[in-house]
């Protein structure tokens, strides 16, 4: 159920209709929850489909990245998994795949555009890959969670290891280009 509500939404996306109101929503809460653990407080929230703002009293690289990385409609679905009855739990695994998927899309759909997160705390680089590599720990997570046949820790050995020739390789081409 989980892989098809993850494919249903990317139908849903490609070929009918992109909720980023949804998104932008979603993106501007995270930004705002983020804040709170820091001691930071929402002063003013808008929101829109053409875009969004939220006006909070602190900041760091983890509040101006996390909506990048936290899916947070996908974990309220899954924290829903992990309390529901075992009779609902496909119902719900639908909507965990779905979330998660809409997650994935709006997330790459926004980066695609000049994002001021990115700059705000940090480097693109270094936001760019601490986005990836948090996507992993979330989604492997998410998906232990809804699965027993997903082993968090070897699921994250195993990325990890795929990974570090890529990272080496990026390294590789800035240096160059820095030179």
């Amino acid at each position: 159920m989980f892989a098809l509500g993850f494919i249903a939404y990317l139908m849903i996306h490609f070929l009918l209709y992109k909720p980023v109101f949804m998104h932008v929503m979603a993106h501007e809460i995270t930004h705002a929850l983020w804040a709170l653990p820091f001691g930071g407080r929402t002063k003013k929230l808008e929101v829109s489909k053409e875009g969004g703002r939220v006006l909070i009293s602190k900041s760091n690289f983890l509040i101006s990245l996390a909506p990048y990385f936290f899916p947070l409609y996908a974990l309220f679905f899954t924290l829903i998994f992990f309390i529901a009855d075992q009779k609902y739990r496909a119902i719900v695994a639908f909507f965990v795949g779905a979330s998660l998927s809409f997650h994935i899309a709006l997330t790459l759909f926004s980066l695609r555009s000049n994002q001021s997160d990115f700059h705000a705390d940090s480097n693109i680089v270094f936001s760019l890959t601490f986005i990836y590599f948090m996507n992993i720990l979330v989604i492997a997570g998410i998906l232990a969670i809804l699965s027993p046949k997903v082993r968090y820790v070897p699921f994250l050995i195993n990325t990890f290891k795929g990974s570090y020739g890529v990272i080496i390789a990026v390294a590789r081409k800035i240096n160059e280009m820095m030179k």
